[in-house]
């Protein structure tokens, strides 16, 4: 027998919930959390928002910015709601359920920054779970759909921040390319400094950088301890750090 996952996740300013929730708390969202940030933002997405981490990772970083957090499954929907609605940096956080392609924004028209930890592994087996295949396939929101609403979506001067495997953000940029968005940051990450990049978390916004900036982030050390670097990054949440 495997070991039985946690029904939750304890963070320095708020707790989730994931027993509902095919997609637990991960290091990727983990990460784009902590790396996304935008210039003062009064509003901000969340697009598949699961358990509503990262709609309240960006709660935290940002307190006074209205957040709209959108989710298509009906149990990761209950979920993200319970989560915002037991924490108190929940207050300025909707949660929606409904399809991305169908969303549309109350009270404003776009907003400042988008965030997502997309579905992708389009071209591996679909699970036999239909909860997983919506969280993790691309057959429940392609990227297609995504850049289409992301450009409805995002102010002209707004930021996107997503997290993709290498293959997939390749794929990713070129159809951000068709309508007019750039890379402006890639982080590149590591599970140790021997390994392959696993994941890549790239900004994006329709202003063309002078030079696109790469950096390179590493989990763990040659002792299997966690680096500085990471550490750092994810210090203002993680409880143990």
């Amino acid at each position: 027998m495997g070991r039985r996952p946690n029904t939750y996740f304890q963070f320095k300013q708020f707790r989730i919930e994931q027993e509902r929730c095919a997609m637990k708390v991960s290091t990727d969202a983990v990460v784009l959390g902590s790396l996304a940030k935008a210039n003062s933002p009064a509003s901000i997405l969340d697009i598949g928002t699961g358990t509503g981490v990262l709609a309240l990772m960006m709660a935290q970083k940002y307190p006074v910015a209205s957040i709209d957090a959108v989710e298509i499954d009906k149990e990761a929907f209950e979920q993200a709601r319970q989560n915002v609605s037991f924490n108190k940096l929940g207050i300025n956080i909707k949660v929606h359920q409904q399809a991305f392609q169908e969303f549309e924004p109350g009270n404003i028209e776009q907003y400042d920054l988008i965030i997502t930890n997309p579905p992708y592994y389009s071209g591996q087996l679909q699970s036999s779970k239909q909860n997983i295949n919506l969280a993790r396939h691309e057959q429940g929101l392609n990227f297609t759909d995504l850049w289409t609403g992301i450009d409805r979506l995002l102010k002209t001067e707004g930021v996107l921040w997503l997290i993709l495997p290498p293959n997939e953000m390749e794929a990713f940029k070129s159809l951000g390319t068709e309508k007019g968005f750039y890379a402006n940051t890639q982080t590149l990450l590591q599970d140790r400094e021997t390994s392959k990049v696993h994941r890549v978390i790239a900004s994006f916004a329709r202003k063309k950088p002078m030079q696109s900036q790469k950096t390179g982030l590493v989990i763990k050390d040659a002792n299997n301890a966690y680096t500085p670097e990471y550490i750092d990054l994810l210090r203002d949440y993680m409880l143990h750090f």
